[in-house]
């Protein structure tokens, strides 16, 4: 990831933590992601997983030892605590959603690649997307300019990162995203949802839809524009910013074909695999 001068995003993510003795395995048999030898100030990118193996949750995953966090996209928090809250049974985990101020910087702060740093008072974490430097920042607020709506949507659909909700949803399968490689450990035991994408990973991960990058000449349409190819149908434009798009897109739908979106032409771009 090159470096770039920060600026503060128009956006806060949530972030919730676990703690107790038992936090680390109550967390490690729900998440997608392998906890066991995640030491202290470790960051992880992870998935909740619907028990039906569909997206819940995209997070990352602040490694600690009898506390854990974990960071999602803006108003998700309480939803996540809620959803997870359900499993405790019989475990020592208490669950507690950050309210403490929280800023989200872009570019270079000096956060270590795939570390955080400090406690619960205050903290920077390392919550980068694929060639976008990000860090989350807990406490006082950075003196920094702050980046417009547009730009950041822009440098989150070059980066190929889909919003829940808007891109993708709980009937989006993880092998659709581009995600499973930073996501999921396929040689963890048990996770919630584990049947499906471990199925499907088995069978070379072949699926219906594939999340593209969609690059026009010009300004973008607005997202919610039908994508054609040869004058079929193949799927939606999502989200849109500057030059580029994003949408799930049928199979056969490959990097640097052609297709019409509303009224313009756009080239398909795979997203970058994490």
């Amino acid at each position: 990831m090159g470096a770039t001068a920060p600026s503060l995003a128009p956006t806060t993510p949530d972030l919730v933590w676990f703690a107790g003795v038992d936090a680390r395995r109550f967390l490690n048999d729900l998440i997608t992601q392998e906890m066991a030898d995640m030491a202290p100030g470790m960051v992880r990118r992870s998935l909740l997983l619907t028990p039906q193996g569909k997206l819940d949750h995209i997070m990352w995953v602040l490694g600690g030892g009898d506390e854990i966090g974990l960071v999602v996209d803006e108003g998700r928090g309480e939803d996540l605590a809620a959803k997870l809250g359900r499993y405790r049974i019989r475990v020592d985990v208490s669950i507690e959603p950050v309210t403490a101020e929280r800023w989200l910087v872009v570019g270079s702060y000096g956060a270590d690649h795939d570390r955080w740093s400090g406690d619960r008072g205050g903290l920077v974490a390392d919550v980068s997307w694929s060639g976008v430097e990000r860090t989350l920042v807990v406490g006082e607020k950075p003196g920094l300019p702050s980046i417009g709506a547009d730009g950041y949507g822009e440098l989150r659909i070059e980066a190929g990162e889909p919003l829940m909700g808007v891109d993708v949803t709980d009937n989006t399968i993880p092998q659709e995203t581009g995600l499973v490689g930073s996501s999921i450990s396929f040689d963890k035991g048990c996770f919630l949802g584990q049947e499906l994408v471990a199925r499907l990973d088995s069978r070379g991960g072949r699926v219906n839809h594939h999340l593209r990058i969609l690059r026009f000449d010009g300004e973008a349409p607005k997202a919610g524009a039908a994508v054609t190819k040869d004058g079929e149908e193949v799927g939606m434009m999502t989200s849109s910013a500057g030059g580029v798009g994003l949408g799930l897109l049928r199979r056969g739908v490959e990097s640097g074909d052609a297709v019409i979106v509303g009224d313009a032409q756009a080239v398909v771009e795979a997203v970058p695999e994490g």
